[in-house]
């Protein structure tokens, strides 16, 4: 004979409670234990075990500096393209609304009102496919940080135009003084 399994209200109850200190339990091993755990300010981030981390666009030890700070500067840029060589002066300028994105002014010799975004990470950035006044735009790049003077930007991007002329380009930028 087969027993039958009350499956009343109370059971069902005492299985829910089981279930709740369970997770109760998991969740205090995983957590600070102590106040001493998390005793430093992490401005635009979260402290786990004293270090911070920062949200996206932020570092330092207290996640206060912006990633994109140390590029913003006007730079002197020459770009070794397919078609020609391209010496000129790019901008480059914070996101009003995104933390972890720079605009860049007169990006490919363009002129003033081409402006360009790219979204950073730490070192790199990324120029994401946009399409800026007929010309289709993509790239990538990185930063070299010499002291708080000056730095470079190595940046690879290809263009492609209304006529679907492309053109690839190397560019080495350093920081204008």
């Amino acid at each position: 004979m087969f027993k039958k399994y009350n499956t009343s209200a109370g059971v069902i109850a005492a299985y829910s409670t089981l279930l709740l200190f369970i997770a109760l339990t998991i969740f205090s091993v995983n957590s600070c234990s102590t106040k001493e755990d998390c005793t430093i300010t992490c401005i635009y981030g979260t402290c786990l075990n004293n270090i911070c981390n920062c949200n996206a666009g932020y570092e330092g030890d207290s996640c206060t500096v912006l990633t994109t700070q140390k590029y913003i500067a006007n730079w002197n840029a020459s770009d070794t393209c397919e078609t020609n060589i391209y010496n000129y002066v790019a901008t480059i300028a914070s996101s009003s609304s995104i933390a972890n994105r720079f605009n860049i002014t007169n990006f490919g010799r363009f002129g003033s009102s081409f402006v360009v975004y790219a979204d950073v990470t730490g070192t790199s950035f990324t120029i994401p496919t946009q399409n800026v006044q007929g010309i289709t735009l993509s790239g990538s790049g990185s930063i070299n940080v010499i002291d708080s003077d000056d730095a470079v930007l190595s940046i690879t991007y290809f263009a492609e135009d209304e006529f679907h002329n492309t053109d690839h380009c190397n560019g080495i930028w350093t920081k204008a003084h």
